[in-house]
């Protein structure tokens, strides 16, 4: 998706708008079907024991795919003292096949940790035409290991080399289009490369122990798809968007917008029974609703109303939001109770009445309403999970900055599907 920027001074105050090319999209898609390659650590340091445990992970996983020629195709390397194709996308066109593959894989028991190479290999052998890579399919590349980048004699590279070069190798399949997921297990993995080696902190999953790995959120998004959940599945959706003078310029409340537009790309989003509604509530000294759950019925006029969101400064006054969020948000609906009611509250900093806040918050959370809490910059961690529905883990999204708020937007996708599906 694409976004032209063109600000409008209007009244006084500064019109943020966006020019939405929908047929760029680079949100979520609800698909399953990709090449999807597997990075596989086979060194010493892991044992015998955990290496079996990662092919059985790898099994798991794909038991939620499709794979065939026209669906999920799967490759797999390993790597420990260098890196081998055990196959490539080519090799198999069957799930029984490539699970028969998978188990006759051998545990090499390498006194290096030599990541770079695979990585390299990934990039030249595997998503590559000649090797089954399909341009019209999404790349996506899988790496599971237990410890850190260590050439040990394999290579005659120094150990900061070794980083340096996996970083790169990283970097390069990344610029090349494939999204990669990074699984760390146990106390001796360097977490700071592995979230260098992922496509961003949101496709890092640190994991104690080999025996965490099934239950973890990356399992989850792995073998559920997002998208699954989410699939002729109503729900009423309502943004209450931070415009404070905290912000400091239109041009970062325009990644607020951005943030919503991207989200929203995913759904299926009308006035129909089994359709997403989505509403938008700004907030700073004052709040409105800019518009409603009903106001839109096809996404291009959802988008369109974007556009006419105006940035204006003012404190931070976030239990207004809610009580517009109360009052006016969810006040019409006539859809089925079952039909989950979201809030999601997007803000950089704390309350300038942090009283009325608790307040309005406990009648919100009487009502059924789930709410998501999004906080970046000088942010109150305590204040977003006072905010949130219980668990924090699962409601309440921290990043550094305004910039960075699209690391979180997969995860927070996930979470509401997951909340969608259960209705």
């Amino acid at each position: 998706m694409n976004f032209v920027h063109i600000y409008q001074h209007v009244t006084g105050r500064t019109k943020s708008q966006f020019i939405f090319n929908l047929t760029e999209s680079t949100s979520t898609e609800c698909t399953k079907d990709a090449d999807l390659v597997f990075l596989i650590d086979t060194s010493r340091s892991l044992g015998l024991r955990a290496y079996q445990k990662e092919l059985q992970f790898v099994e798991r996983v794909l038991e939620g795919y499709e794979i065939g020629t026209n669906r999920t195709k799967v490759a797999v390397i390993t790597f420990s003292a260098g890196s081998r194709l055990e196959f490539d996308f080519n090799r198999y066109n069957t799930k029984a096949d490539v699970l028969q593959g998978i188990r006759n894989i051998p545990y090499t028991d390498g006194m290096s940790t030599t990541i770079y190479r695979a990585l390299e290999q990934a990039r030249r052998e595997v998503f590559v035409p000649e090797a089954g890579d399909r341009p019209s399919f999404k790349n996506l590349a899988v790496i599971l290991t237990d410890g850190e980048t260590n050439p040990g004699s394999f290579d005659p590279y120094s150990f900061l080399m070794g980083k340096t070069l996996t970083r790169q190798e990283a970097n390069q399949l990344k610029f090349h289009g494939v999204e990669v997921f990074g699984i760390g297990v146990g106390h001796r993995v360097d977490h700071v490369e592995m979230v260098g080696i992922s496509s961003g902190s949101k496709n890092y999953l640190r994991v104690g122990d080999i025996d965490d790995l099934e239950s973890s959120r990356l399992f989850k998004i792995l073998l559920n798809n997002v998208c699954a959940t989410c699939n002729n599945k109503p729900a009423d959706v309502i943004f209450m968007v931070d415009k404070s003078s905290s912000l400091g310029s239109v041009a970062n409340f325009d990644k607020e917008l951005s943030f919503i537009a991207r989200f929203v790309d995913g759904f299926n989003i009308g006035q129909g029974p089994r359709d997403v509604r989505v509403g938008v509530i700004s907030f700073s000294t004052d709040a409105q609703l800019e518009f409603g759950l009903s106001s839109y019925d096809d996404k291009s006029s959802l988008l369109n109303a974007l556009l006419n969101i105006d940035f204006s400064l003012g404190n931070t006054y976030t239990h207004k939001a809610f009580e517009v969020l109360l009052n006016q948000g969810f006040s019409t609906s006539t859809r089925p109770s079952t039909v989950p009611s979201v809030g999601v509250i997007m803000t950089d900093g704390q309350s300038t009445n942090p009283y009325k806040l608790e307040d309005i918050i406990m009648k919100v959370k009487l009502k059924g309403i789930e709410i998501f809490s999004i906080g970046f910059g000088s942010v109150d961690v305590t204040e977003l999970n006072m905010m949130a529905t219980v668990p924090d883990h699962t409601h309440v999204f921290v990043v550094d900055d305004v910039h960075t708020l699209d690391t979180v937007r997969d995860e927070l996708y996930l979470e509401i599907c997951n909340l969608i599906g259960q209705s």
